[in-house]
């Protein structure tokens, strides 16, 4: 293909080689006279293990060529736009280059014979490909996308210093659109990659680009923390952290990360609060682990929210232990949902196969003496009589028997608490929509 790359930086630089190293022509464009001179001199404008190699073989070869004109885009099969998106003082992202690049394509799609592709790889937040970046083309061109043109965002997870190796075995390749076939030339300029093209609509892979960065600077603050927290009781956290990283079950896993509600029961709770007094008690400053609790709180507060703005009286709590198929309530999230939404004077009905309030025993029969003591008068013997005459349903578990229950039974708003609820399920829950009640899936916690 005939590939124009919009902006020489990091990412655009290496993206321009590889593809050319894949045996693409690639024009790469750029307002900065010297970065042009360099990739038409054959040389790199940036420092990048193994990348002035890439451009010199792609120059000697006729493969790639820079330009300060947009204009090119006229003339290539795909423009793909890696211009910065810098930070604000105020930490709002800065789309005055975006914009920019956007309005100058657009300028010159009109010129062309066929319908322009082009691949957004700058980091933009949720939202931004088809409520800006595809408004500010087809305002400056007149033309329309998914006719006249097609946009798609296509994140790039490249480090810097290993950005080479990382182009050519990325994690995931992941192409979001907004109309199918906008997908159909970034799969066929991509296929060359060892991971196959995910498509996701573009709000999807503009997510996935934060979720996976910010997950990284969390994994980078939690070890810091944690080393600090080994550091006052002369434990080696290196030592630690070595051992933690082996355990690919549940630490280093999909384990934990799926979108659900707070996180609950006798383990959790119990070791975050008491590192986060053991850090106190020792003049430890740990914010990220401090803000566990807080964080789960909000959780728990934003379904109590939820249910108060619905205006329902009669709420059917299904599902009270802390996750399905254990007995276990302590600290669970969904009992203290139960107990904020009587203090509220909401009346709760709740059902769970399980509990059985005459056989509760120790730590578990206190918290909800504690926490909800009026359970045993609160809980019915079948889903059937909590759903009847509920205003709102709680779903806090994913058992197939349950949602299919609650999928036959009366026409009310459910909000997915497990975050699991069943595709075939939530899908029809969504067609028994009325005007004032649907399915929410509730996105919390990863859990």
């Amino acid at each position: 293909m005939k590939i124009a790359v919009l902006g020489l930086g990091y990412v655009g630089c290496v993206t321009a080689a590889c593809l050319a190293e894949a045996g693409n022509t690639v024009i790469g464009v750029d307002p900065a006279p010297s970065k042009v001179a360099a990739i038409n001199n054959g040389k790199t404008p940036i420092v990048e293990p193994g990348l002035a190699e890439l451009l010199a073989n792609a120059h000697a070869n006729k493969r790639i060529t820079a330009s300060t004109d947009v204009s090119v885009v006229k003339d290539v099969d795909v423009a793909i736009v890696c211009v910065g998106t810098p930070s604000a003082e105020t930490g709002e992202l800065d789309l005055k280059y975006v914009e920019t690049v956007a309005a100058e394509i657009g300028r010159d799609l009109g010129d062309r014979d066929t319908p322009l592709t082009i691949m957004l790889r700058s980091t933009v937040l949720p939202g931004t490909t088809a409520l800006s970046f595809i408004p500010w083309i087809e305002k400056s061109s007149g033309l329309t996308e998914g006719r006249d043109f097609f946009v798609a965002f296509c994140p790039e997870f490249l480090r810097e210093s290993t950005a080479i190796s990382d182009f050519y075995n990325p994690p995931f390749t992941v192409i979001g659109v907004e109309s199918p076939i906008a997908a159909e030339k970034p799969t066929e300029l991509l296929s060359f990659l060892a991971t196959p093209a995910e498509v996701v609509t573009s709000g999807v892979a503009e997510a996935l680009k934060y979720a996976s960065n910010a997950f990284h600077a969390v994994k980078v603050v939690f070890a810091n923390e944690i080393a600090r927290a080994c550091t006052v009781s002369d434990v080696d956290a290196r030592a630690v952290m070595q051992l933690f990283v082996q355990d690919r079950e549940l630490n280093i896993s999909h384990r934990y990360l799926r979108p659900g509600f707070a996180f609950g029961g006798s383990c959790l709770p119990k070791d975050v609060k008491a590192l986060q007094h053991y850090s106190k008690s020792r003049g430890l400053n740990l914010p990220m682990i401090d803000s566990l609790t807080v964080s789960n709180e909000v959780h728990i507060q934003r379904v109590v929210g939820m249910v108060k703005a619905s205006g329902a009286k009669t709420v059917a709590q299904v599902g009270l232990t802390f996750k399905p198929a254990t007995d276990d309530m302590r600290e669970s999230p969904f009992v203290k949902v139960a107990a904020k939404l009587v203090e509220m004077g909401i009346e709760v009905r709740a059902y769970d196969p399980i509990i059985d309030v005459e056989k509760l025993m120790g730590a578990n029969q206190h918290f909800v003496q504690s926490v909800l003591p009026d359970l045993e008068s609160m809980l019915v013997e079948n889903l059937e009589d909590a759903l009847v005459g509920a205003d709102l349903v709680l779903l806090g578990t994913n058992a197939a028997d349950v949602c299919e229950t609650v999928l036959s039974g009366p026409a009310v708003p459910v909000v997915d608490l497990s975050g699991s609820l069943p595709k075939r399920v939530e899908d029809s829950l969504r067609m028994r929509e009325t005007s004032s009640a649907l399915i929410s899936s509730y996105i919390g916690a990863a859990w």
